[in-house]
């Protein structure tokens, strides 16, 4: 029983980071699927980075003339 408690925790920490940027305002289309491969990957590695560089009120609108 603990194997499948320890496995369920081991997989949620590794689902968790894909869930955050999945849900995040700041980035939008082949942007966001760039950081989902990258975090894939790096893991929170990958979320650290994304918190970093990516600016946190996302892009700004143009306003039309």
């Amino acid at each position: 029983m603990n194997e499948v408690v320890f496995l369920i925790v081991v997989l949620s920490a590794y689902i968790l980071p894909v869930v955050i940027v999945l849900n995040s305002k700041r980035t939008q289309g082949h942007e966001k699927n760039g950081w989902l491969m990258g975090i894939i990957i790096f893991s929170w590695l990958g979320l650290m980075m994304y918190f970093a560089i990516v600016p946190k009120y996302g892009h700004k609108k143009k306003k039309a003339k």
